[in-house]
């Protein structure tokens, strides 16, 4: 029997439902393909509705996000920081007062929603453009040094509180007489500088910066001039002491009674009590003093070589140096609680790292390796630095493993180094510089570092060709503190620099013990022998024209050609260091030189030299530059 059913007898609510249900799938496909959708358009990029502040980062690469957020907050920060008092303005610079954690706050925004799980990433993509999510700022605010700019810009219209003071008027100080009194303690005014710092600390976190009024209050003394006074009998009771005296060793440094008395002051310990102290900026620049007769470095002994063995050339010795802060504390102690007036100086000894005793034993015994330079032509101060360069390198250990620094081994460049100034131009005046020659010690330095095959780590050719290092490509400059001249001591054994001098010739010899490297060296040629080797020289350009300065060094018209022309080119040679196991190593050593044009001074009247200009400076004769790109000899 077959039984139908009539559609009109189906419920009513259940087609309600289908169609509510059929909604809901509807929706949720088009909310799944619409998150898909912006998955793939955010799938690099940071999602949408994310913000720092005020600052959208949606839709951005982490690239772009840095560069709109470091933007924002060079336009509000750029300019420093704004405080006004009265009708004073102070502009404090963001001199690393405020600093960007860009970085963390970049990758925090980016992180949103890509370093969650499938669902978490589809689900904020839906949700964040409708409620947003809002990263907080990441920053550094240096309040103590913003604090420190404070007092310096406002010193002048702050009246702080002034405590009571020692006024000691000495009469006789062989006699020991004077007169004792108190200066009144004040009560003043202090700008309440934490209160404007954590006011723009707030504002700092909105991304804002407004111009920040101060406030003063009233500033009490420490100090009242009462309890200054009950510290009386404790003044003449340290003023009553036998003269002070510091010693070291077999050294006495006895203190005037007069100048001991000045360092007599008040403050307030821990506790807030008034008691009498010891002036530690006076103290400590008497200490400074004494420490300038005491502190010498140590020495290590240094030998000379005599048919091919070494020998003591010079003992070694100590090193001592003053230790400033401990010797303060001891001062303070037994002065002020034990009423001691003899103190002995707290001395820090430091030994050679080469004694003697052990000189024989370093491993010196054959040369390794030298460089040679010639420096004929060279005017008489140029000569005579580099005899001081190398005799202060004479002698000179170097340890195995250890760097070698021409600039520190060197020294200080100056008149009590020994060295003499050379002329050098100078934004169009002629001008005295200390140091002409030591570029000469570089490049023979290098050239032996090269030839013993040594690792050498810094090395900087000069700007143009000079004639004093040909051939090109084989030289270094130096200027302090860089470029330097630098290779590390790789064998096993210590190395000692032993420098010549002949005639126009400069001579550096490595001394050591030999191991089974081999060196070569290529350019135009091949060999075993640095000075044989000619470099690939290429791209040579033309100078330009000559270049004139007028300078009132000169009569009015007289001409002097400072600089001669030099043609720029590129050149290159190879080092090939082989070992024992059969590994060679190949290094590649390039220089550019640029063209450079001659350079005359013409003498001018004095009253119509033009005002100096900020150029580039230029050598007279010979000066070690302040750039490596203008190192010019």
């Amino acid at each position: 029997m077959e039984i139908t059913v009539n559609p009109n007898t189906r419920p009513p609510f259940l087609k309600w439902l289908i169609i509510f249900f059929g909604a809901l799938l509807v929706l949720a496909a088009i909310l799944i393909g619409a998150s898909f959708a912006l998955a793939y358009k955010y799938e690099n990029k940071i999602y949408p509705g994310v913000k720092i502040d005020n600052v959208s980062l949606g839709g951005l690469t982490e690239a772009q996000a840095t560069n709109v957020v470091s933007g924002k907050f060079k336009q509000t920060y750029g300019h420093g920081f704004t405080f006004v008092f009265n009708n004073n303005t102070r502009q404090i610079a963001n001199d690393d007062i405020l600093k960007l954690n860009l970085e963390s706050m970049i990758s925090s925004a980016y992180g949103q929603g890509h370093a969650n799980n499938l669902f978490k990433r589809q689900l904020k993509l839906l949700v964040y453009p409708i409620f947003k999510k809002k990263i907080l700022l990441d920053y550094q605010l240096d309040k103590n040094l913003l604090k420190e700019k404070l007092l310096s810009e406002f010193a002048i219209l702050e009246n702080p509180a002034r405590n009571s003071e020692i006024v000691l008027n000495i009469i006789d100080a062989d006699k020991r007489t004077y007169d004792l009194s108190f200066a009144s303690a004040t009560i003043g005014e202090s700008f309440n500088f934490n209160e404007a710092i954590n006011f723009l600390d707030n504002k700092i976190k909105s991304f804002k910066n407004p111009t920040i009024t101060l406030s003063r209050a009233a500033d009490y003394p420490k100090i009242t001039t009462e309890q200054a006074m009950a510290q009386t009998e404790r003044i003449k009771q340290l003023l009553a002491l036998p003269e002070i005296e510091f010693y070291f060793d077999q050294k006495t440094w006895p203190i005037k009674w007069s100048d001991f008395s000045h360092w007599l002051s008040l403050d307030t310990n821990s506790s807030g009590q008034t008691e009498v102290v010891l002036n530690q900026e006076m103290l400590g620049g008497q200490l400074d003093a004494i420490a300038q007769e005491i502190n010498q470095k140590a020495v290590d002994a240094k030998l000379q070589i005599k048919s091919g063995r070494a020998v003591e050339f010079e003992a070694s010795q100590q090193g001592q140096a003053l230790d400033v802060e401990a010797t303060l504390a001891r001062i303070n102690e037994q002065i002020l609680a034990k009423g001691d007036h003899r103190i002995e100086l707290i001395i820090n000894v430091t030994e050679p790292t080469i004694s003697v005793a052990n000189t024989n034993e370093l491993g010196i015994k054959e040369l390794i390796g030298s460089g040679f330079s010639t420096f004929s032509g060279s005017p008489v101060n140029r000569r005579h630095n580099i005899g001081v360069g190398a005799a202060t390198l004479n002698g000179f250990l170097i340890k195995p493993g250890e760097e070698f620094s021409l600039v520190k081994s060197l020294g200080e460049i100056d008149a009590q180094g020994g060295y003499k100034p050379e002329l050098v131009i100078k934004a169009n005046k002629t001008v005295p510089e200390y140091g002409g020659g030591l570029c000469q010690i570089a490049t023979t330095v290098f050239r032996a570092a090269l030839a013993s095959g040594l690792k050498i780590t810094a090395r900087k050719n000069h700007a143009y060709r000079v004639p004093y290092y040909e051939p090109a490509g084989t030289d270094a400059t130096i200027y302090v503190p860089l470029p330097d001249v630098k290779f590390i001591n790789d064998t096993e054994h210590y190395i000692l620099i032993q420098t010549k001098m002949w005639g126009d010739n400069l001579t550096f010899e490595f001394w050591g013990t030999k191991d089974s490297r081999v060196i070569t060296f290529e350019g135009q040629n091949k060999t075993s022998n640095l000075k044989e080797l000619k470099p690939k020289i290429f791209n040579v350009t033309n100078p330009g024209p000559a270049k004139e300065i007028e300078t009132s060094e000169l009569k009015p018209g007289e001409k002097k050609r400072v600089e001669y022309a030099h043609a720029g080119a590129d050149t290159v040679f190879y080092r090939y260091i082989k070992r024992v196991d059969g590994t060679e190593e190949k290094e590649t050593w390039s220089s550019h030189y640029k063209a450079w044009q001659a350079v005359w001074l013409i003498g001018v009247d004095p009253t119509k030299v033009p005002p100096i200009e900020t150029a580039p400076t230029a050598p007279l004769t010979e000066t070690i530059s302040t750039s490596p790109e203008t190192v010019v000899e």
